[in-house]
């Protein structure tokens, strides 16, 4: 099976929030604040910037079949230049076909060529599947994650 990933320009923002509602189907769910056009909104806004890519996939049809954002964020003092992996979401109907391994594998390489010494992803903690995922392509559980949000 053929799965085609392409870094993301403006003008696909749309496309890429469709690929990130799939992040919703379970054991995922529905933020209680989501708007999609504040989503896209926000998509516009990342592609602006350099230290940012998105991707998508698609199948040899040119169907979207997954999605996934890289960030170059920060510079830890213990770890050097990290990298996150802030979204990497697969169509329920392709998972386990490659397109997530596809995905990972473009935006770690997009991370290490913008100076990343490693890239982080958070997962959430029912998404077990995912986990198992995560550890076969070499990752390590290295942390507990915890957030604060903010009060409006």
């Amino acid at each position: 099976m053929t799965i085609h990933v392409r870094q993301l320009e403006r003008g696909a923002e749309a496309e890429f929030v469709t690929g990130l509602e799939w992040l919703f189907a379970p054991p995922g769910g529905r933020p209680g604040d989501w708007d999609r056009d504040r989503a896209v909104e926000r998509t516009a806004q990342l592609l602006a910037h350099e230290d940012v890519a998105l991707f998508a996939a698609r199948s040899g049809e040119g169907q979207l079949v997954g999605v996934a954002s890289v960030y170059v964020d920060i510079l830890s003092v213990r770890f050097g230049r990290r990298a996150s992996i802030e979204d990497l979401a697969v169509h329920p109907g392709w998972r386990s076909r490659g397109v997530g391994s596809s995905l990972l594998t473009v935006a770690r390489a997009w991370a290490h060529e913008h100076g990343a010494d490693y890239v982080f992803l958070e997962s959430g903690l029912a998404r077990t599947e995912a986990h198992r995922f995560y550890l076969r392509e070499g990752a390590t559980h290295a942390a507990a994650a915890f957030r604060w949000t903010s009060v409006r």
